[in-house]
């Protein structure tokens, strides 16, 4: 590793490399007081760090998309947003300090406090869903999610079961499907007609019919302002020749892009 190969990396056109992130932090050290540059001993430390520091708060929950790389490369793209790299900079700051027989300094370590507490916030806010309303909580008047005359309260949310009836698709994601009713018929009995009905946050691009399966492709909208959360629902009817109806129930959780 050469320091003429970092400093060059750093024009990325808006990419965090990971070497962009040890220079921030050995400017952050600077202003702290260190002023001579780092060797390249440093940086090669300064990168371990750097892949043991994202490691770490990866175990417990911290998850940011850091590119970890079996053999780390100081040029790759680190993964992560740009509003995480403040946190990055600074925690590994704290984290090299002790290198140079200084204490951190409070200013830094306020900044690498409080940085890292938005990132894990950001983080959480990624893994959690939206909170349902209880059964027991009133819709209002005007709320345009009542149903009917006695609809007055917030239905129970759909709670989807496990694999293999429930998929995940990306937001703006479009996705092949086939639903298989062979196992349905019986003898030369075949499917004469069929119906798709889709749950707000879907829709059905194209569909057809090659019996005994429907052939249908999702696309995974936008669920806001559905009283769902992010499970919602595929109804499938076939209707056979004879006249016989099976209904096949397929969940879809939608997944909001980073």
């Amino acid at each position: 590793m050469s320091n003429t190969s970092l400093y060059a990396a750093r024009d990325t056109g808006g990419v965090t490399d990971k070497v962009d992130i040890i220079l921030g932090a050995y400017s952050q050290l600077r202003i702290s007081g260190i002023t001579r540059s780092p060797t390249p001993e440093d940086l090669e430390t300064a990168l371990c760090r750097l892949e043991n520091m994202a490691a770490e708060w990866d175990t417990v929950g911290t998850s940011v998309g850091y590119n970890f790389e079996d053999e780390p490369d100081p040029n790759s793209n680190s993964g992560i947003k740009r509003g995480y790299r403040h946190a990055f900079e600074t925690n590994l700051a704290v984290r090299l300090i002790p290198d140079f027989n200084k204490a951190v300094p409070p200013s830094l370590m306020g900044q690498a406090s409080q940085s890292l507490s938005n990132l894990c916030a950001r983080a959480a806010m990624q893994r959690v869903r939206g909170v349902q309303y209880p059964g027991r909580q009133p819709t209002g008047s005007g709320n345009n999610i009542r149903v009917g005359r006695w609809a007055r309260f917030y239905s129970d949310p759909i709670q989807a079961p496990l694999a293999p009836t429930t998929k995940r698709m990306f937001i703006g994601d479009e996705m092949d499907f086939r639903e298989h009713f062979g196992s349905y018929l019986r003898g030369l009995e075949e499917v004469a007609s069929y119906s798709i009905v889709v749950d707000s946050g879907l829709v059905v691009v194209s569909d057809s019919l090659e019996t005994p399966d429907v052939l249908y492709r999702l696309r995974a909208t936008d669920p806001s302002g559905t009283s769902t959360g992010n499970v919602v629902q595929v109804t499938i009817v076939a209707t056979t020749d004879t006249g016989r109806v099976e209904t096949r129930r397929l969940y879809v959780e939608l997944v909001p892009r980073d």
